[in-house]
């Protein structure tokens, strides 16, 4: 009988131990791409972002393609904004991939309202955007595209 008292107090106090730790992680500067932060006089320091972005190609018709942006924008620390702004990039590479052309470029408002709830920690919005150009399917390159999005605040 004291030996099963032993074990038992011996499996609580092991199994108390192997609870998970939890981390807090304070900044998040990159998700799965590229993020540029762009600083105003507006804003005293910089503030923090988490972004995370994906862009799809879609039919507009039988012969032409065009383009989403897909975003997910969260506010990670309380410096006050004003205005918060996205463009979308799309690159086209040459075949040995050291150098790229520009082949769309469309920026919006990420929250027509402006400030908004930007000001707050943790306060998000995701969306999506289309491309301002659209592309014939004849003259879509067969090489490598790349995507980029870049957040803008003032």
């Amino acid at each position: 009988m004291d030996m099963r008292k032993w074990i038992i107090g011996v499996v609580i106090l092991v199994g108390c131990q192997l609870e998970p730790e939890i981390m807090y992680i304070p900044e998040i500067h990159e998700i799965t791409d590229t993020l540029f932060v762009h600083d105003t006089s507006y804003v005293t320091k910089t503030a923090v972002f988490g972004l995370t972005n994906e862009a799809n190609l879609y039919f507009v018709n039988s012969d032409t393609l065009g383009l989403v942006y897909w975003y997910a924008l969260t506010k990670l620390d309380s410096t006050l904004i004003d205005s918060v702004f996205l463009t979308g990039f799309l690159f086209e590479w040459n075949s040995l991939r050291t150098s790229a052309t520009m082949i769309d470029s469309t920026r919006i408002v990420a929250w027509s309202d402006n400030a908004h709830g930007w000001n707050n920690p943790f306060d998000y919005g995701n969306g999506e955007f289309y491309a301002s150009n659209k592309w014939a399917i004849s003259d879509w390159s067969d090489g490598f595209i790349s995507y980029t999005m870049a957040l803008e605040y003032k």
